[in-house]
């Protein structure tokens, strides 16, 4: 008898913490059980222009055509838009005519290869969108878990930030890439979130950048208007607007950023610090990728489908400090935020001049036309 067939699609690389980390859950939880499992890396942070993600979009659905996997988990929103959308039965979304014409005018792919693998069940995690960006509603044999801030975490810490800071009113400036991970967090995550922040006199704005020039403009206009920086996606901010354009090194761009500003900084995700920051309050990669690989574990050995247990939400945060991080961005927090990421293994060495890793002296001279070229 045939072992059931999962494919994992990562829109990514484990060259991205991000990814490394939902991968790890994935494995670990899949590796329980005797499947046959085979993953994909689609590299589209790296690789953003369309003709790339196409063409690995495209390649991606030949190998499900060829190999007939039983469950695809689909890790963040370019495996969504390249390759589940592909799958949907588009005769159970029961949209008007002019609301199914524009989905798939923005999806070109939607439900073209649904008679393909009809019975394929697909589970989605790591998600800025809504299930019905993607024509996943109705769909029986589709479901997963959303990316989303923990608000809840995010708000106390804020709270607390403001009042060590002595803030009558705290404003918080975003900087994001232009990512298509991005333009859905400012259209859910973000709204959202300041929505919750409002009334505790927090102000959340944003500011998206797609070029190196746009990025320095908006870092400049928020040393204005901000108190503290708030960083969450930042991975595709290119030289110039060309679709061959050299990526800025993320890494590159947070050490510069930082070296560049008097602003206190804090990340949403954990490989903020990773590239230089002292603090994040992340979503947790393996809670996506645990859910996930149980959704498909769930399937596969007691027949619920991906969409029975209703879309799950975000309820995990891990926090990431680096040492001394009071002394570099001035203000104190409870000592239970040290203590979680000690105990979680999340505490990153000071920045020093000899931390190849962290920021040092030449960050913060980088010319970046020399760097473009």
């Amino acid at each position: 008898m045939d072992r059931p067939r999962v494919l994992v699609i990562q829109s990514y690389t484990t060259d991205f913490s991000w990814s490394r980390d939902t991968d790890k859950a994935i494995r670990q939880t899949l590796d329980r059980k005797s499947y046959d499992t085979q993953y994909f890396y689609m590299d589209t942070k790296k690789h953003s222009d369309e003709n790339f993600k196409n063409i690995i979009g495209s390649q991606i659905r030949e190998r499900i055509n060829e190999w007939k996997p039983d469950v695809i988990i689909a890790v963040d929103d370019n495996a969504q838009s390249l390759v589940t959308s592909c799958y949907v039965n588009t005769q159970k979304l029961n949209l008007p005519p002019a609301e199914l014409a524009e989905l798939k005018s923005s999806i070109p792919i939607l439900g073209k290869c649904y008679q393909e693998s009809p019975d394929m069940a697909m589970i989605y995690t790591g998600v800025g969108a809504e299930p019905n960006d993607y024509g996943f509603d109705n769909q029986k044999n589709i479901g997963g878990i959303m990316e989303r801030f923990d608000t809840v975490t995010l708000t106390e810490t804020l709270k607390l930030i403001k009042s060590a800071m002595n803030k009558e009113t705290l404003s918080i400036v975003a900087l994001v890439d232009n990512s298509t991970t991005s333009k859905y967090n400012v259209n859910n995550s973000f709204r959202t979130f300041s929505e919750t922040l409002a009334p505790l006199n927090i102000k959340l704005t944003y500011k998206v950048a797609s070029t190196i020039t746009q990025w320095q403009v908006n870092l400049k206009e928020a040393e204005k208007e901000g108190d503290m920086l708030l960083f969450t996606l930042y991975h595709t901010v290119k030289c110039d607007a060309g679709g061959q354009s050299k990526r800025i090194f993320p890494r590159d761009l947070v050490q510069w950023t930082l070296n560049n500003t008097n602003l206190p900084s804090i990340g949403a995700w954990g490989f903020f610090v990773e590239d230089g920051g002292e603090f994040a309050v992340g979503v947790s990669p393996f809670e996506q990728g645990y859910v996930a690989a149980q959704m498909a574990i769930d399937y596969l050995d007691k027949g619920i489908a991906p969409a029975d247990g209703g879309v799950q939400q975000t309820k995990q945060s891990i926090i990431y400090m680096r040492e001394n991080r009071a002394i570099s961005q001035g203000f104190e927090l409870p000592s239970i935020y040290k203590d979680f990421a000690l105990a979680t293994n999340n505490i990153f060495p000071a920045c020093s001049e000899n931390n190849n890793a962290c920021a040092n002296s030449s960050t913060n001279k980088i010319d970046w036309p020399q760097y473009c070229q």
